[in-house]
């Protein structure tokens, strides 16, 4: 028999924006916590350059890009592998992020996007102010 936890996150409603730190594992086995916006408007989640570096993603080289539409238009963005993905302590693995720096005022370092919120299986609670995995 397996058990299942869940976490939770007490969030405060009146914040401008959800703020999460995530720790992202690259294909050499680097990792790096950073902080991420929950964004249910943004389909893919978001790291900025010098986190894909440091995880040795290389995105430079991925073939797949991404149309995102930024403050100055239209852009393609590459879209790279993360070995994982670790959200309030549940672990996805193979998730595919899109390489974009914010701007550099932003509150987070990147976008926790809907593909991402799905795959763990994320339950927003606004009335209690909880996000639950």
């Amino acid at each position: 028999m397996r058990l299942h936890f869940m976490s939770k996150f007490r969030f405060n409603t009146k914040a401008p924006v959800i703020i999460l730190s995530v720790l992202l594992e690259g294909s050499s086995n680097s990792k790096q916590k950073i902080r991420m916006a929950l964004d249910t408007g943004a389909t893919f989640s978001m790291i900025p350059w010098n986190t894909a570096d440091i995880l040795g993603l290389e995105p430079e080289l991925s073939k797949e890009r991404i149309e995102i539409i930024t403050a100055s238009g239209v852009e393609k963005a590459p879209l790279v592998t993360l070995k994982s993905m670790v959200v309030l302590g549940k672990k996805i693995e193979g998730t595919g992020v899109v390489v974009h720096d914010l701007p550099p005022k932003s509150y987070v370092d990147g976008l926790l996007g809907l593909k991402s919120l799905v795959e763990l299986k994320l339950k927003i609670d606004f009335k209690e102010c909880i996000l639950e995995i």
